[in-house]
């Protein structure tokens, strides 16, 4: 391990010494006692890159893993880099206890001087902090380095170029999740800031006023719903939509469908997003008023989505993804489609060949967009009797709309950095070669025609 006086260009010291907003104190290197050696730990890393310490220190500059609620934590680690860097990026993050980051901050999102070059056999090191304004709990630490030619950060900067043309020009060399877990514990006073995760600045105000009728919709049980459906086929959207719809009566997604397979089923709730195939599905144990409807979309154009999804827009919530996203950085984008639809793509062809013939209600997705209102009162409403208005189902409808959620773009203006990338039909189109038509048509060609989305397979 570089020792703790190991010499640092004077570049780098001059650049990490710039960051503002950091209290003097703790000391600006801690001592190496303070330090956990990482170089054992599971780190998804380039050659010549290595994670190799970390220490954990509270305000006053102390070694601790339990903090309290609201103060300062200082992370402070460091990368042995033997090959050269073009200009060095990096920073750190909380999970929780499910997987799901709730923060992360990189050094291009700080107003850092920019170092211009790194020569190999340095120590990269990093003094970062935040204020942990979150719910007591267990987190756990990730880290990560990376890479990027100093002129697009510049731009990035400036404001010349987007974020969603940054990230794709910029190189992750090392990724350490989980480096360490932290507890976060309640505050010594026994006060109570919030509730829920994080504290989000806002304001409230209280006032009194005459009292007024007011036409209260009143909340009727109804049958147990489940929004079946595979990957990048509009799953988030129809979310929105039916948390809105009933939002008490809806039990949020969880990692491996852990909602419906391992807990109890709520009767009379709605269960948005499930990943499951129809046997799959008939294992568990479901109310006996229970109602399913499924949402397809054309496999060519799952495909696309989820190359550009994993690749750039979709939340690390695993490490196995972290993995398959260096993998597609390294591929050019047929050969990275290709392998997509060698081991990503059958799961959710799986989901789609069970349900056709299932007697559930299937809607294509496409048709949901092009019909969104029509479409789903049908099948929400008149069909699976969903006991909501026309009038509050409409309402959500509209709140979602694409152009709403995608910060104004309209349906096929394109962001690939954002999870609503497109938001169109056919943009396989785009992206097909002849050697993808002749796998795709060997694997899936006939569920293609199945599921009415071709007619042969001369396409």
């Amino acid at each position: 391990m570089p020792s703790r006086t190991s010499p640092l260009p004077l570049q780098l010291r001059r650049g990490f010494a710039a960051r503002a907003g950091i209290p003097a104190e703790p000391p600006a290197w801690p001592d190496d006692l303070a330090f956990i050696d990482l170089r054992s730990q599971r780190q998804l890393t380039r050659p010549g890159i290595r994670c190799v310490r970390l220490a954990v220190c509270d305000g006053a500059g102390n070694f601790t893993m339990r903090l309290k609620q609201g103060c300062r934590v200082h992370l402070f680690y460091e990368f042995a880099v033997s090959r050269q860097l073009r200009s060095p990026t990096g920073g750190a993050g909380f999970a929780d206890e499910s997987g799901a980051v709730i923060h992360g901050k990189s050094t291009f999102q700080y107003d850092l001087e920019i170092i211009p070059s790194v020569p190999a056999g340095s120590a990269v090191r990093f003094h970062h902090s935040f204020t942990l304004v979150i719910a007591p709990g267990r987190y756990t630490v990730f880290l990560g380095l990376g890479d990027v030619d100093p002129e697009w950060l510049r731009a990035y900067r400036s404001g010349e170029m987007p974020y969603s043309d940054f990230a794709t020009r910029s190189t992750e060399l090392c990724r350490v999740q989980p480096a360490v877990a932290i507890e976060v514990v309640p505050r010594p006073d026994g006060s109570v800031p919030h509730h829920g995760l994080v504290n989000l600045p806002g304001s409230l105000e209280l006032s009194v006023a005459e009292a007024q009728l007011l036409e209260i919709e009143e909340s009727a049980a109804g049958p147990t719903l489940f929004h079946v459906t595979h990957w990048k086929a509009g799953s988030q959207w129809l979310l929105a939509i039916l948390r809105e719809c009933a939002p008490a009566g809806v039990v949020d997604p969880l990692l491996d469908q852990a909602q419906v397979r391992y807990a109890q089923i709520q009767p009379g709730a709605v269960y948005p997003t499930v990943y499951l195939t129809r046997q799959e599905m008939e294992s568990i144990a479901l109310p006996p008023d229970s109602r399913i409807f499924v949402v397809i979309r054309d496999l060519r154009d799952t495909l696309v989505s989820a190359y550009y999804s994993f690749k750039i827009s979709h939340p690390v919530l695993e490490p196995g993804l972290a993995v398959l996203r260096a993998q597609l950085n390294d591929l050019d984008e047929e050969s990275g489609m290709m392998q997509l639809l060698e081991f990503s793509l059958p799961k959710s062809a799986a989901i789609q060949l069970s349900w056709l013939e299932s007697g559930a209600i299937v809607a294509k997705f496409e048709d949901l967009r092009l019909d969104t209102h029509r479409l789903l009162t049908e099948i929400l409403l008149d069909r699976l009797k969903m006991p909501i208005s026309r009038e509050r189902l409409a309402r959500a409808i509209d709140d979602n709309r694409f152009e709403k959620l995608s910060g104004g773009r309209a349906p096929g203006q394109e962001d690939p950095a954002s999870h609503l990338r497109k938001g169109v039909a056919g943009d396989w189109q785009n992206h097909f070669t002849d050697r993808m038509k002749r796998a795709f048509k060997a694997r899936y060609g006939g569920l293609l025609v199945a599921a009415g989305y071709e007619k042969d397979l001369n396409w």
